[in-house]
């Protein structure tokens, strides 16, 4: 027989609740922001508006992120205009006339588009409940992402740089 009573019951699942959703989001910050992630891009997001769109998919470890989106379709660099950026910066004794003129050529390459079904590297900046925002930076594949090493052997990827 369940002697509980309803409110004692109700209480008490709010209080498991709460306490998820804080362990959740204070673990997600504490890991989360700052790095950077591979994610397949499911499409527009659902709160997206004409004058903030924004866009969605899931990381490598499952977890859901948003990103804006600049006109209907989010723009980014490929993997392939970022890859020697990325090189030269990860070698310390690369010099600064190098590392500008590199910076330069890289900003002034094309962006392309980014659609559902894609992989692209999103910048986390945000950890709100079960769902994290970010800035995209680029276009990507699986393998590329791992090449460069951007994430580490048990999903945990090490920022580089601060692109926001």
């Amino acid at each position: 027989k369940d002697d509980v009573p309803e409110d004692v019951k109700s209480r008490r699942l709010q209080e498991v609740i709460a306490t998820f959703r804080n362990n959740i989001q204070l673990r997600n910050e504490e890991i989360e922001v700052g790095k950077l992630r591979l994610v397949l891009v499911e499409g527009e997001s659902k709160r997206s508006s004409v004058g903030a769109r924004s866009w969605g998919g899931r990381t490598d470890q499952n977890k859901r992120i948003t990103f804006a989106a600049k006109g209907d379709i989010p723009m980014c660099w490929s993997e392939e205009s970022i890859k020697p950026m990325l090189s030269i910066l990860t070698q310390s004794s690369t010099d600064p006339m190098t590392r500008s003129s590199l910076m330069y050529e890289f900003v002034q390459s094309p962006k392309v588009p980014v659609q559902a079904g894609d992989y692209a590297v999103v910048q986390v900046t945000e950890a709100r409940g079960h769902t994290l925002k970010g800035n995209l930076l680029w276009r990507a594949s699986m393998q590329g992402f791992h090449e460069m090493s951007l994430g580490g052997g048990n999903g945990n990827s090490v920022p580089l740089f601060n692109l926001a």
